[in-house]
């Protein structure tokens, strides 16, 4: 295999001093029990950071263990399991266990390995062959070849196709656009497909990675339910681990054991994902044991660490909570506007009611852990008084009103957005900012924002694959000139250095790149970073298996023990 492409720089990667990293065939993975993380390296661009793991012993599980259940408590449910239009996390959870991606990541850093494709090549970084793994079957035994592949792309990429019932393609968009666009998709033979670029890309494997967006659905499945696809009211059907069974609307998602699975039957025989609002109550449900993992409020997270039935692992900050604004909706057109939003806020004040040891004040809109962060970058300060100069300038002298919008879901950025939001608003009041608290259901809020309805919002973002292309890149890149709807933020040398970003190979190229834009995007008030959050995965004692993880799940891997 020839492969000139080179590897991305790692930032925050955690190379485990065990076994138990996916390898290329993940039924030969080793899988030990994670006992505690002793030492963290200070990140740097120019190499890998470690973490020193303590192991215990290979721990393998009994066979009357391998019928197990997990059920994970999360805040909201999915939007959307077609693997192509979802973007949202609850989505990607089950459809990352069901669909499978030509490549993932290993373990815990940004190495691309083998997957779907046993191998790939490149001469130019612009036309690449990718070879099939041969023998993986759909889970109603459907082929998985060369033929799969190219309809699964010619549906990512291609606007008009009729497959898409309507549905926005937004991660093709955004990844690829018209910059980086797939041009042309050839079938070579039964297991040999080739994908040309519009230009050379450093980032392409990484793209693809992305299991929630570039997995493989069955075409003949597709086809025959129509939009029903993907929704509570048909299914889905990929070549993972688990297989679906059901979707009951905000009530839980059952997968259960693909028994054929290339990889080795898992150790789980199902996964239910339950929809638990309500922290407190999810929360209560863990201690009791009704449910084995899940998303927590990072208040909740020192009683998890005291509690001698519960493991906390935690992981690096790659998430960020912002407040983001439309851009072509007057106030927030004017810069001076988006100023005085960014001084009336008592940021700092957030971070320990809300976020305790867990959170950091964020400086620029990546977190450190991202090539290109920049540690220049300080957060606003903090101060009413110019504030009000500030909206005076932009004629505003007595304030204005306007809405704000807060995420209906929990999320590690935002554990309460309710609440956060009524603090924000509270701050906003007292220079004469007027806001009304609004929401929705998840998928209309998605979709609002997306169309660019709200003048003023909260969201954040985790990194899928480490890379500053799809940090930075997927908030801010766009064609010169042509400004997202989102937000309509418009900076030609912010799109200019982006679009840099997405072909330069070298990595300290690329860190300048990005900490250029950031610091334009800061100056700009594009964005107001609130928070960076550190990961957490939190689970009972009773299921092992776990090994610390930051871009896929390690479900395959876990069972529910006896002892």
């Amino acid at each position: 295999m020839q492969k000139r492409w080179p590897l991305i720089a790692l930032l925050m990667v955690v190379a485990l001093i065990l076994t138990a990293c996916p390898s290329a065939t993940p039924e030969k993975v080793v899988v030990k029990e994670t006992v505690v993380i002793t030492k963290e390296v200070p990140v740097t661009v120019e190499k890998i950071v470690e973490r020193v793991v303590k192991v215990t012993p290979e721990v393998t599980p009994a066979p009357d263990e391998l019928s197990g259940t997990l059920v994970v408590g999360r805040g909201g449910d999915s939007v959307i399991l077609d693997a192509g239009p979802a973007t949202d996390g609850e989505s990607w959870r089950v459809i990352c266990e069901v669909m499978e991606p030509l490549v993932r990541l290993e373990g815990t850093s940004t190495k691309p390995i083998p997957w779907l494709a046993e191998s790939w090549e490149t001469k130019d970084s612009q036309t690449w062959i990718f070879h099939l793994r041969k023998g993986v079957k759909f889970h109603n035994g459907d082929p998985f070849n060369a033929e799969v592949v190219k309809w699964n792309i010619e549906r990512w990429r291609d606007k008009d196709n009729p497959y898409r019932f309507g549905r926005t393609f937004e991660y093709y968009d955004a990844e690829f656009g018209e910059d980086l666009a797939i041009t042309d998709v050839k079938v070579i033979d039964d297991y040999t497909i080739q994908i040309k670029l519009a230009q050379p890309s450093a980032v392409l494997l990484a793209k693809l990675s992305l299991c929630g967006v570039f997995s493989m659905n069955d075409p003949k499945v597709v086809e025959e339910q129509g939009d029903k696809y993907g929704t509570p009211a048909g299914t889905i059907v990929g070549t993972g681990p688990f297989k679906f069974v059901e979707w009951v609307p905000d009530d839980h998602i059952t997968l259960e054991r693909n028994n054929n699975w290339w990889g080795g039957p898992p150790r789980l025989a199902r996964i239910i994902f339950r929809s638990i609002p309500d922290n407190s109550a999810r929360f209560a449900e863990l201690k009791a044991g009704t449910i084995q993992t899940g998303d927590f409020a990072q208040t909740d997270l020192p009683a998890a660490e005291a509690d001698p039935n519960i493991n906390v692992y935690l992981l690096p900050a790659l998430s960020t909570g912002y407040i983001a604004f439309q851009q072509c909706t007057p106030p927030f057109d004017k810069l001076e506007v988006r100023e005085a939003v960014a001084h009336a806020v008592n940021w700092g004040a957030l971070i320990e009611p809300f976020y305790g040891k867990y959170g950091e004040l964020a400086g620029s809109f990546q977190p450190p852990a991202v090539l290109g962060s920049n540690p220049d970058i300080k957060p606003y300060k903090y101060d009413p008084e110019l504030a009000k100069k500030l909206l005076a300038q932009a004629g505003l002298p007595d304030g204005f009103e306007t809405d704000f919008w807060y995420i209906p879901v929990i999320r590690g950025y935002f554990p309460d957005s309710k609440a956060i939001g009524e603090a924000i608003a509270a701050d906003l009041a007292k220079v004469g900012i007027r806001v009304n608290l609004k929401t929705e259901d998840w998928g209309a809020y998605l979709d609002d924002r997306n169309e660019g309805k709200f003048p003023m919002w909260m969201l954040g973002w985790g990194s899928d694959n480490g890379d500053p292309d799809n940090y930075l890149g997927w908030h801010f890149s766009h064609p010169v000139g042509k400004p997202k709807k989102e937000d309509c933020y418009n900076n030609d040398r912010v799109a200019e250095l982006l679009i840099q970003g997405r072909v330069v190979a070298d990595p300290a190229e690329r860190e300048k790149i990005y900490q250029e834009a950031e610091l334009l995007i800061h100056k700009d008030v594009a964005r107001i970073p609130v928070v960076w959050v550190k990961g957490a995965a939190v689970f009972r004692k009773e299921v092992k298996g776990y090994v610390p993880v930051v871009f896929r799940s390690w479900y395959e891997h876990l069972w529910i023990s006896k002892d």
